[in-house]
């Protein structure tokens, strides 16, 4: 396999895992360097065991930092722990140390950026480190590469200006995603009199690489779909539908309509990769989908309504199932296991609506009310092992894993707790 096109991020989180083994440093952790992980897949690389009850005295509360607007979640890579959020006309990215939330730097810039609902006028987008580079995009509309160590600014594009990147209805969301020497957001663009939905940068200068698709971007993040295996596929989920592209030069290997006859609606789950295929979910009278892509050939497996609509939410993957939120956020939804090959549903639970990661075979559930459920990956029922109150109001960000830590943000602060 050409190492040059596996995301640097993936490579560098199993090493210091790898190294950490080796050196039988029990203290060391996997990285949570991007959107849903190492892998993005919601899936923690750590092979620290987790209590299936919760002591006497409750989870050990680390720290807490008061953050401004936004729902980009945390990340962490090595000591440090970084958010991107918004404090009144100033947007934020701050490095804090991951075991004490001490303040190390902040990269901040100036954002005018209004929600046309009144909704969120903070940052959606996750960052995402490689190597000692951090990518971020705001809202507004601008890609910033910041150094990892210092803060300081490495290149920026204003991709509403440069790009005619449209605001859609809540901002732009893409959380960069990185394969060797390339950082690409959907950005529902144009480039040079030519449509642009996908931009590939320079990880070092910034400079545009290619551009491709055309049609509107949408609030999923990309993913990497490790086939073929010499060069793997870019995978995004756009307005329109999903389309896969060579990450080394912008070529569309693939692409299909896949969204709602509605035009107030999103796709906003992101794609979900497993092995060949890769799973597809949107509310809205969409339902979901399993395809795989296989020898240069796209395959629909199935595509179902009403077993795993997924409003904003991607489900995680677990030894042949699928675990996450089916339903629209604002009339109610349910916790569900899908088995990924058939479509089938397994078990139901109602809970308010949430997120899910998966750690040492573990469901580990965020609701929106900042409550934690944490209970076995298991297709038979879905049985609680213990709860704690980690969040409060709007716990909407996806939280980070490393080690035993446990990253939450809410609507005002950003917390860290340790895990039984």
């Amino acid at each position: 396999m050409d190492h040059s096109v596996i995301p640097r991020s993936i490579s560098l989180a199993t090493l210091q895992l790898l190294a950490g083994a080796f050196l039988g440093h029990t203290n060391v952790h996997a990285d949570w360097p991007q959107f849903m992980g190492p892998n993005r897949n919601g899936v923690s690389a750590d092979s620290i065991a987790l209590a299936d009850a919760l002591p006497e005295d409750g989870l050990a509360k680390g720290w807490s930092h008061k953050l401004g607007a936004g729902f980009a979640g945390p990340i962490v890579t090595g000591e440090r722990c970084l958010i991107f959020h918004r404090e009144g006309t100033t947007a934020r990215l701050e490095s804090l140390h991951a075991k004490t939330g001490k303040a190390e730097w902040s990269f901040d810039y100036q954002t005018g950026y209004v929600d046309q609902f009144g909704f969120d006028p903070g940052p959606r987008s996750t960052p995402t480190v490689v190597d000692d580079r951090v990518f971020i995009h705001g809202v507004e509309g601008t890609l910033h590469a910041v150094d990892l160590k210092t803060g300081k600014a490495l290149w920026k594009h204003d991709l509403a200006k440069d790009f005619n990147s449209p605001p859609g209805f809540f901002g732009r969301s893409s959380s960069p995603l990185v394969v060797g020497d390339k950082v690409m957001v959907d950005i529902g663009g144009r480039y040079r009199g030519k449509p642009a939905t996908l931009v590939a940068f320079d990880v070092k200068t910034g400079k545009v690489t290619w551009t491709a698709g055309e049609g509107e971007a949408d609030y999923g993040a990309p993913m990497l779909l490790q086939v073929p295996s010499d060069s793997p596929t870019a995978l995004f989920f756009v307005r329109n539908g999903f389309l896969g592209v060579d990450p080394a030069n912008g070529m569309v290997r693939f692409q299909e309509p896949f969204r709602s006859r509605i035009n107030a609606s999103v796709n906003a789950a992101s794609p979900l990769v497993v092995g060949e295929r890769f799973f597809l979910s949107s509310c809205y009278d969409v339902g979901a989908g399993v395809w795989e892509w296989d020898e240069g050939k796209l395959r629909s497996v199935y595509k179902k309504q009403g077993v795993l609509d997924c409003h904003f939410n991607t489900p995680v993957y677990f030894e042949g199932h699928l675990y996450g939120f089916h339903g629209r956020q604002e009339t109610g939804q349910e916790l569900r296991c899908l088995e990924l090959n058939t479509g089938e549903v397994k078990w139901k639970a109602p809970l308010p609506a949430g997120s899910v990661t998966i750690a040492d075979g573990k469901l580990l559930v965020l609701t929106e009310r900042g409550e934690l459920l944490v209970g076995k990956a298991s297709p038979s029922a879905w049985q609680i092992h213990y709860r704690a109150q980690v969040g409060g109001a709007e716990t909407r960000a996806l939280p980070a894993i490393a080690g035993k830590y446990f990253y939450v943000r809410d609507k005002r602060q950003l917390s860290c707790v340790q895990l039984p």
